[in-house]
């Protein structure tokens, strides 16, 4: 039997994960320490793609992050944990049969040993210890992840060279994947008590010893001022009087980037933002139509910036027309991935309503 999709349906995201804060590595004593990843808003003189009445060269001030001179590496470090699906998950709902049906489902499948919900726990696992979520960062150096429960000694580790998803059983995981899926992420879930955050590092080593510029998230930023190239993602961020009164000498009239009164402003703590972690980390999508093993990112309709496409519009694919029949899907003995992806899905969290 089809369920109405309801005018309002929000589920909760069942996933808390912190900015991810980036710091420099440096050797002292032959003890590896950190030190803040700073940003920077400065000058530079680009180039134009083409020539314009006053030539080719184009002045910016823009913003850039890099580790300290003495650097060998960046650590990138956050912390995450998941919530229960059964007790948060639907956040509201204006139908109660709707609600009954998507709990109904949440109570046959996310479950210890359902081939569906330990597969979903498991990318999500792979995805945390591979590094995904260092984007730019990985190509830096050699990458190490850990994993680490508060109060247990031995994290979970990983060279996060396991990037690709091979099935739907345990053998296409490691244990310490299996590990982490299980102690952690389902154990949340399912609101076990006590169930355990992680806090998680990555780290990149460059090779050699130097300033090299890393990658933090970048803010949107919809109306810059002519000359402004690009604001970067920061916390500890400088006092806005102390920015404004070191920017006391900038024009006014809207049309320039500023003369300012010093050449380079530390503007607070380089950090990944949380949203940008959470996409890396749920990009575990490969049930999609057409699919070619290629993950991305569970999205209602199958929505991909890196392919510019909607890989879920074809019907009976999408986010609406698998919700309306939940109270058909079954665990069985066959793989269901529309099931896996309805998982995900409860698990990413969202507004649903009847409208498009």
């Amino acid at each position: 039997m089809s369920i109405k999709i309801p005018s309002v349906l929000s589920v909760q995201r069942g996933t808390i994960v912190t900015d991810g804060i980036m710091s420099s590595l440096v050797m002292k004593d032959s003890k590896t320490e950190t030190r803040p990843v700073r940003v920077v808003r400065h000058g530079i003189r680009g180039v134009l793609p083409k020539k314009e009445k006053d030539g080719v060269s184009n002045p910016q001030r823009t913003e850039s992050a890099k580790t300290v001179s003495d650097a060998i590496g960046l650590a990138v470090s956050f912390d995450f944990r998941t919530i229960s699906a059964r007790k948060n998950l639907i956040f509201a709902c204006s139908e109660e049969p709707t609600r009954q049906a998507i709990n109904a489902f949440i109570d046959r499948f996310f479950k210890d040993n359902v081939q569906e919900f330990e597969e979903v726990c498991r990318r999500y696992a792979r995805n945390i210890l591979n590094g995904r979520w260092l984007w730019r960062n990985r190509i830096l150096g050699d990458v190490t992840v850990s994993a680490t429960i508060p109060g247990k000694d031995e994290p979970y580790r990983s060279d996060g060279s396991r990037t690709k998803f091979t099935g739907h059983t345990k053998d296409g995981y490691t244990d310490e994947e299996i590990a982490l899926a299980k102690e952690v992420i389902a154990a949340g879930l399912l609101g076990v008590s006590g169930s355990p955050s992680v806090h998680v590092e990555g780290r990149v080593m460059f090779g050699f010893t130097g300033q090299v510029e890393v990658f933090p998230s970048q803010n949107m930023v919809t109306s810059k001022p002519k000359g402004f190239a690009r604001s970067l993602y920061k916390v500890n961020v400088i006092p806005r009087k102390t920015l404004m009164d070191i920017m006391g000498s900038a024009k006014n009239d809207g049309e320039e980037a500023g003369e300012f009164a010093a050449d380079m402003i530390d503007m607070g703590w380089a950090a990944l933002r949380d949203q940008k972690i959470g996409n890396a980390i749920r990009t575990i999508d490969t049930w999609y139509p057409g699919s070619d093993g290629t993950p991305i990112p569970v999205e209602p309709n199958g929505a991909s910036l890196e392919h510019n496409k909607l890989h879920r519009e074809a019907k009976g694919t999408g986010w609406r027309d698998l919700l309306t029949k939940v109270d058909e899907i079954k665990p069985s003995e066959t793989f269901n991935p529309d099931a896996a992806f309805l998982i995900a899905l409860l698990v990413r969290g969202g507004v649903f309503s009847e409208k498009q």
